[in-house]
């Protein structure tokens, strides 16, 4: 796995972007594993700088995320894993049941990009023979209708 170097720049960067705007701004599934925080381990100033700007960072997209949740809104994609996990972890208790119970589970067809669905979330992009889940009836609905995936 590639790792980042120079973390507090790339962390610097990214969270001035996410100041910038009110939108959640995608960043690669996996980002935060990516990070290399102990590149300079001997300089605990250092060390310390990182963990604030990484803390920063997950606290300001954190926000977003529940603004999106308010709004019974889908976050941009891709995100962080952990982000992703968080999100149906928080809509499904705000949702008052069981995220296993409503979704439905969908291996993609074809690989597709983030597409709009009717109601105006996003899917995508999702890779040829992914299984994905999707919870909004009327996505899973779209999703089959359109030939984009086959429930299983």
């Amino acid at each position: 796995m590639i790792r980042i170097t120079n973390s507090a720049e790339v962390l610097y960067a990214r969270l001035s972007d996410e100041r910038k705007t009110g939108e959640l701004l995608p960043l690669p599934v996996d980002f935060y594993r990516k990070l290399d925080l102990k590149e300079n381990a001997s300089d605990t100033d250092t060390t310390v700088n990182n963990n604030k700007l990484l803390n920063t960072l997950k606290a300001k997209r954190i926000q977003k995320l529940l603004i999106y949740l308010a709004y019974d809104r889908q976050p941009p994609q891709p995100i962080p894993a952990e982000e992703g996990e968080l999100y149906k972890r928080i809509r499904a208790v705000v949702s008052n049941t069981d995220a296993d119970e409503k979704s439905s589970r969908i291996k993609v067809l074809s690989d597709i990009p983030e597409i709009a669905t009717p109601t105006g979330g996003k899917i995508g992009p999702y890779r040829a023979n992914e299984i994905i889940e999707l919870q909004d009836e009327s996505d899973v609905e779209f999703v089959l209708k359109n030939k984009i995936g086959e429930k299983i």
